[in-house]
């Protein structure tokens, strides 16, 4: 190993504390036994995909670590693929983090390590000059708001569902660029990835995408399934897929690709945001100044941003009600989970308690989804009131609550929606601006039923009715 990995090692390993110190060693043992041995552990490649946030950071000095330890005792060491998925959420500054944390580990310069940026249409290496720029999609624009209209503006529904399945595509990306990987690096409690396969297998069932007989515990076929789920899924919103081609195996031979949980190798107890080891990779983090960038953070004030406003929309009060409703809510729910949510959470409520913290919410909520989604809250608004699917049964209300001077128009508005060769001279740039949907989504939208997973068979219902961290946070996705 040459002076300057022992250097980073050195420097690395001052960080940690002694629970730390302890984790590291069970992680290199867990390593060594998966590779078969100190003599195969230089053939042996893991990956893992770093989706921008903090416990990402923590577990990518984990393996470093491990890495540079295991090459300072033995003459090889594994080789680690480090994944970057080209999703929505994967922001020129969220890059500039991970890039930040390769250049403190000396990550560009190790052969050993593969450190990628993917896509489905392609798998290319990232080197320290690499550009990024955000590319906002209009398919993911027009996913994301036909799925708000269709679930009246459900969080996870709305933002998760659909960048889910697209995942899969890109791990089978990243799987098969270069030489085979070995086995998956999975941070999360082991019951986390078992719930979560579960529930694709459960809807992959009931749309007859997984026959009786197939092996469903495998990496191989959980890709797979989520493939063809976000084929049907873009389908169901009348979207092209962003890709076609054959399935082929990941793996290139017949055996699986493993999944190496190191959720009790993380030191998961400790205070993760606090870390020495996290400071060292990409420094302190000040919680009172908003990074929604934070993947975790995004999940929780976006979720809380839609509260607000269907507290506006719907029910007439004030944004502030909804918001800290929501976050009051999550905060009592992670009372006792003391693991890096858990953290993160409880202290986003107590940052975003008073009427003028939550304001501050709104403005970088507003900006966020603009910048990821090019979605503003008047288009937020409009599926959360939803008034155009069931054949725009709440069109009126819309209109008499909203926008008034617009109700002399319903019935021109019904016709275009429901006729697609009407001539009706109506203002259609008015619906396609407010909705933020072209004309056609629109039309598609007229045709189909808000969600209510007691009733439907969607593919969008039967995510929502399996789906493990499901919250009910109002009557429409109430099972």
């Amino acid at each position: 190993m040459g002076f300057v990995y022992q250097q980073v090692l050195h420097r690395l390993l001052g960080c940690f504390s002694r629970p730390e110190r302890i984790a590291l060693q069970l992680l290199i043992q867990r390593l060594l036994v998966a590779a078969g041995g100190v003599e195969r552990i230089g053939n042996y490649r893991v990956m893992v995909v770093h989706e921008g946030g903090k416990e990402c950071a923590y577990t990518l000095a984990f393996l470093r670590a491990a890495q540079l330890s295991i090459a300072g005792r033995s003459p090889e060491t594994f080789k680690l693929r480090i994944a970057i998925l080209r999703q929505p959420r994967m922001t020129a500054n969220v890059m500039e983090r991970i890039q930040t944390q390769c250049n403190e580990l000396f990550i560009y310069e190790d052969m050993r390590v593969e450190l990628l940026i993917v896509d489905e249409q392609s798998t290319t290496r990232l080197h320290k000059q690499t550009v990024f720029e955000s590319l906002p999609s209009v398919m993911n624009r027009t996913q994301v708001l036909m799925s708000g209209h269709l679930t009246q503006g459900d969080a996870r529904a709305t933002f998760f569902y659909s960048d889910l399945l697209a995942r899969a595509k890109l791990y089978r990306q990243a799987c098969r660029w270069g030489a085979r990987v070995d086995a998956l690096i999975d941070r999360r409690p082991p019951s986390h990835l078992g719930q979560y396969v579960t529930w694709i297998q459960q809807v992959a069932e009931q749309h007859g995408h997984a026959p009786p007989g197939d092996d469903h515990e495998s990496f191989e076929n959980a890709v797979k399934l989520c493939s063809k789920l976000d084929d049907d899924y873009k389908e169901f919103l009348k979207l092209p897929p962003a890709y076609r081609g054959e399935f082929s195996a990941i793996s290139g031979g017949s055996n699986d690709i493993d999944v190496i949980n190191i959720f009790d190798c993380l030191c998961h107890e400790a205070d993760v945001l606090s870390s020495q080891v996290l400071m060292f990779v990409e420094g302190p983090w000040n919680i009172k100044m908003l990074d929604i960038e934070e993947p975790q953070a995004a999940v929780v004030l976006v979720a809380a941003h839609l509260q607000g406003l269907r507290g506006t929309y719907q029910y007439g009060v004030e944004y502030s009600v909804g918001a800290d409703a929501y976050l009051r809510r999550a905060s009592l729910e992670n009372q006792c989970n003391e693991r890096f949510k858990g953290q993160l959470i409880k202290r986003l409520g107590a940052s975003f308690n008073t009427p003028k913290r939550i304001r501050k919410l709104h403005g970088v909520a507003t900006q966020y989804l603009g910048e990821l989604h090019g979605v503003n809250n008047e288009q937020l608004g409009c599926f959360i009131c939803s008034p155009f699917v069931n054949k725009a049964d709440d069109l009126e209300s819309f209109l008499q609550n909203c926008y008034p001077e617009k109700l002399q128009y319903i019935h021109e508005f019904r016709r275009v929606l429901m006729d697609p060769d009407s001539s009706s001279q109506v203002d259609i740039a008015w619906l396609e601006s407010v909705s933020g949907l072209p004309l056609a989504s629109l039309q598609a939208l007229y045709h189909m039923e808000k969600t209510d997973v007691r009733t439907s068979n969607t593919l969008i219902a039967t995510l929502c009715a399996h789906d493990p961290s499901k919250k009910p946070w109002h009557p429409v996705l109430a099972g």
